[in-house]
C-alpha cells in the first residue's frame, strides 16, 4: 500500500496540537499549585510520560501493516473488551473535542475579541474542522509539518524577546517539600502528551511500520519537557509564581508588550491568533480519532488514501455525526469561569490519566492474556 505520512509529521502534529492546551494549563495551574518551583513541573512529567510510551510501544509492536492503534486493539484484545474500551476512549474524546472548542474561544474573547460571544467562533472553528475531517487525513500531518516550525519560532522568539523582564529571585526557593506538588502539577503535561500521543497512535493505519518507537519518542518528549520548562521558568520569572496563577492567560500577557526595532507593537494579537492553527489541529486530531473509533466499533474499516469529502459510505457519515456530538458539547458547557476551571484542571486530566494508565494497560493485559504463546 502507499503510505501518506510518517512518524515524523505525526510528531509535527502532535506538537502542534499540544500548544493550545499547554497555554491554557501552563504555567497558570502548575504556579497555582506548586509555587515558584513549578517550572520544574515538566521535568517531572518526563517520567510517567516513559512509562506512558512503553505501555503504548508494547500495543503498537502487535500492529501489522495498515493498522493503527484501534485495529491492534480490537483484532488482539477481542470484539467485546476492544469496542467497551474504545467506546470509553471516543466518548471522552469527543467530549474533549467540545471542550477544546469552548475553549479556543473563550481564548480569542478574552485576548482580542472582549465584546464578542462564543458562538461564532465555535461554529467557524467546528466547520472548518469537520470539513478537514471528511477530507483525507494525510492533510493534518502533512500541515502541521508546515505549522510546527512557525508556532515554535514564535514560542522561542517570545521566551528571547522576555529575558530581559526575568527575574531570577521569582524562580527561587525551591524545597524539598514541595517535590509532592510539584510532580502533581506536572501530570498536566503528561495528560496533555499522553492524550496526543495516543491520538496520533490511532491514524497510524495510513503510516509505515517503522521500529525503535520508544527510542526515537523517549528523545523528542525530553526536548518537548525542556522547552516546555523553560517556558514555564521565564513566564513565572517575569511575573513571579503569585501573579502568575492569578492572570488568565500568562503567556500571551508577557508577549503583551513586547515590541520589535520600536515599531511593531502589540504583537500579542498576532500571536494569538497563531495560536488558532493549534485550536484547529487539535480540534481536527480528536474528531478524526473519535470517528475512527467509532467507525472501527460499528464494524467499518477506515479507508487509506483519497477520499472525496461527501463520500458518507463504509460508515463516513459517523463524521459529521461526531462533529455534531462534540458541538452539542461545547453549546451545552456551562459559562462559569469556576466550572470550567475546574473541568480544564480536574476532570479532563482525570479522565486522560485513567485512559492512559488504566484502560489502556488494561486493553493491553486482556491482548497479552490472549496471544498463545510463542505469539509475537
Amino acid at each position: 500500500m502507499k503510505f501518506q505520512y510518517d512518524r515524523r509529521q505525526l510528531r509535527a502534529m502532535c506538537f502542534v496540537a499540544s500548544l493550545a492546551p499547554v497555554t491554557r494549563l501552563l504555567p497558570k495551574a502548575a504556579a497555582q499549585l506548586a509555587g515558584s518551583a513549578s517550572w520544574l513541573a515538566p521535568l517531572c512529567a518526563l517520567p510517567p510520560l516513559l512509562l506512558f510510551l512503553l505501555i503504548l510501544t508494547s500495543l503498537m509492536k502487535m500492529r501489522r501493516e495498515g493498522e493503527g492503534l484501534g485495529e491492534v486493539i480490537m483484532r488482539r484484545s477481542g470484539r467485546t473488551a476492544g469496542a467497551i474500551g474504545l467506546a470509553l476512549i471516543g466518548s471522552f474524546t469527543l467530549f474533549s473535542a467540545g471542550f477544546i472548542l469552548r475553549t479556543g474561544a473563550h481564548r480569542l474573547i478574552s485576548t482580542i475579541y472582549p465584546d464578542a460571544g462564543p458562538l461564532f467562533f465555535m461554529a467557524a472553528m467546528l466547520i472548518i474542522g469537520t470539513i478537514a475531517a471528511l477530507g483525507p487525513v494525510k492533510a493534518l500531518p502533512r500541515a502541521s509539518r508546515v505549522f510546527a516550525p512557525v508556532l515554535l519560532s514564535v514560542i522561542v522568539l517570545a521566551l528571547i524577546f522576555s529575558l530581559g523582564s526575568v527575574d531570577v529571585r521569582n524562580l527561587l526557593p525551591i524545597k524539598t517539600q514541595s517535590a509532592g506538588r510539584v510532580f502533581i502539577s506536572g501530570l498536566a503535561v503528561v495528560e496533555i502528551y499522553g492524550a496526543v500521543l495516543y491520538c496520533a497512535a490511532f491514524l497510524e493505519d495510513q503510516s509505515p511500520l517503522q521500529g525503535r518507537r520508544f527510542a526515537s519518542c523517549a528523545g523528542w518528549l525530553a526536548l518537548i519537557c525542556l522547552l516546555l520548562c523553560a517556558f514555564c521558568a521565564v513566564i513565572i520569572g517575569c511575573y513571579g509564581a503569585r501573579l502568575t496563577s492569578r492572570t488568565l492567560h500568562p503567556f500571551f500577557s508577557m508577549i503583551r508588550d513586547v515590541t520589535l526595532t520600536k515599531t511593531v507593537e502589540r504583537i500579542e494579537a498576532l500571536v494569538t491568533t497563531l495560536w488558532v492553527l493549534s485550536d484547529f489541529v487539535i480540534f481536527t486530531l480528536l474528531l478524526c480519532t473519535a470517528s475512527h473509533i467509532f467507525r472501527l466499533i460499528f464494524g467499518f474499516r477506515p479507508e487509506k488514501g483519497d477520499v472525496r469529502a461527501l463520500d458518507m459510505s463504509n460508515g463516513r457519515a459517523v463524521i459529521p455525526l461526531c462533529a455534531a456530538l462534540s458541538g452539542t458539547a461545547a453549546l451545552l458547557m456551562p459559562t462559569s469561569e469556576h466550572v470550567m476551571r475546574r473541568i480544564s484542571q480536574l476532570i479532563v486530566p482525570c479522565a486522560s490519566l485513567t485512559i492512559l494508565f488504566v484502560i489502556l494497560p488494561s486493553l493491553l493485559l486482556i491482548a497479552k492474556l490472549r496471544t498463545p504463546r510463542g505469539v509475537p
